[in-house]
């Protein structure tokens, strides 16, 4: 079998650190960046090394040549208006060109559901438009564009994989998952204040897994990674409450929201031209994420 090296950005995140056994599992050799601490795993090869390093990261994918790349890091959480954005594209841009100079054939970059704007209908790679909406969107929905143009030039296949609403084991108090099970477990109150909206909740476990059988697949082009099921935010946080037995903590007010009313996308592609059907319900995934808090 030919040999399968993956270079992983973003490999310590929500997502990145579950790829790992179905990588694993498909016979991918890992090497890593990331700005995090040393991987405790040793089979890793891994630096620790920011993307904005151009000079460290070329030098890495010179000496590692990976085959694959899956390109996960992007910092978004409380910074979707700012500046810092634009700079994540031309890192990535750099590592593109670095990974094809040295004989990559294989990317898969993370995008966001936010590159389709506000639209209510449910949200298809094709036929839905895309406007992206904050700084963070449209940076996202650029670099896809130029990262189109440039591996098609360079005899890579790409796939962009569009993540809608991942939950698992969170730590930033910024994030709604982790800001609902912290409070809930230090029997602080809950407020929520747009529990009215709607969106597409895959867990962390499906989202890893759904990238993987990207990187596995010949097929390019963009991907929804979701699940086709449309959840409240009210119920999501309802959900997390009555597994915890906190629901008496939960609060919602009702305040108009600038985000989009409803966020669905449809996996029919995923599931069809990838061979991937997430395989955890909400309520399997949070009961096992709620483990780790």
């Amino acid at each position: 079998m030919q040999n399968k090296r993956i270079l992983i950005t973003g490999i310590s995140g929500l997502i990145g650190r579950e790829t790992i056994k179905f990588l694993k599992d498909n016979e991918f050799e890992i090497v890593a960046i990331s700005n995090n601490s040393p991987i405790a795993d040793k089979t890793i090869k891994h630096i620790k090394c920011s993307i904005f390093d151009t000079q460290s990261l070329q030098s890495f994918i010179a000496s590692t040549k990976p085959t694959h790349l899956l390109h996960l890091a992007w910092k978004s959480t409380g910074n979707f208006n700012s500046n810092e954005n634009y700079d994540f594209i031309s890192s990535s841009i750099s590592m593109l060109r670095a990974f094809a100079e040295n004989g990559g054939k294989k990317v898969v970059i993370a995008g966001t559901y936010v590159e389709y704007g506000y639209n209510n209908s449910t949200l298809s790679e094709f036929s839905s438009t895309t406007s992206p909406l904050y700084i963070y969107g449209q940076c996202k929905h650029h670099l896809h564009t130029i990262a189109e143009s440039f591996c098609k030039s360079n005899d890579i296949s790409l796939n962009w994989g569009r993540v809608f609403s991942v939950y698992g084991h969170e730590t930033d108090p910024r994030r709604l998952t982790a800001y609902v099970v912290n409070n809930l477990k230090h029997d602080k109150e809950v407020i929520i204040k747009s529990g009215s909206l709607v969106r597409d909740y895959i867990y962390s476990k499906d989202a890893a897994e759904a990238f993987v059988s990207l990187l596995k697949s010949p097929i390019s082009g963009p991907v929804n990674i979701c699940t086709s099921i449309a959840t409240s935010i009210r119920d999501y946080v309802l959900t997390i409450g009555k597994l915890l037995n906190k629901e008496h903590l939960v609060r919602f007010v009702d305040e108009k929201s600038d985000q989009p009313e409803r966020v669905v996308g449809d996996n029919t592609r995923l599931i069809k031209e990838f061979g991937f059907i997430p395989q955890y319900s909400l309520t399997e995934g949070l009961k096992e994420a709620l483990i780790k808090y």
